[in-house]
């Protein structure tokens, strides 16, 4: 069979065997790392790919609520909507250490609102109960009495603690 004869028939709809099979699937796995081929080797390729993705994503702006925020550099974001331009990270534009440093920034932020209005709110101050007249110097029952006793200083035996080759150490 001629060049010819083969240009005839696919025109005409007859197709050989090996034209039939539909066309594969070509990047379902790698996706965006298909650029790279079997080079740097499968894991690697993976760990590429969710970076690759989260860089190239979409993300919503926490200006204008639109999801038109893209990447323009190394940790550089800007919204296409609002025209805002954010500082995030380098892969995505709000990284889990930057979210728990800003939920602890909001909760420091709202205990001290709560403790100053707290603070200017007038408090009632309970005064002291005054002892009986002519037991001021008188112990309760079952308190105690002289020096607190705290741990003492110095050595096991007392003394000052003694260092050095004198204290019978190591040289």
């Amino acid at each position: 069979m001629c060049i010819r004869d083969r240009y005839q028939r696919r025109v005409h709809g007859e197709h050989f065997p090996y034209q039939r099979r539909a066309m594969a699937r070509r990047t379902v796995k790698v996706g965006i790392t298909r650029k790279y081929g079997t080079r740097y080797g499968a894991s690697l390729r993976k760990i590429i790919k969710k970076f690759e993705v989260q860089q190239h994503s979409r993300y919503q702006c926490p200006f204008c609520g639109k999801h038109t925020v893209r990447r323009l550099a190394v940790g550089i974001w800007r919204c296409k909507a609002c025209h805002k331009v954010v500082a995030g990270g380098a892969w995505e534009l709000a990284t889990s250490l930057a979210l728990t440093a800003k939920s602890t920034m909001l909760r420091l932020k709202k205990l001290r609102e709560e403790t100053a209005a707290a603070a200017e709110q007038p408090q009632v101050v309970a005064q002291p109960e005054a002892p009986a007249p002519g037991k001021e110097g008188a112990k309760k029952e079952g308190q105690k009495g002289g020096k607190k006793e705290g741990p003492k200083k110095g050595g096991a035996k007392g003394g000052p603690k003694k260092t050095g080759p004198a204290a019978g150490g190591k040289k």
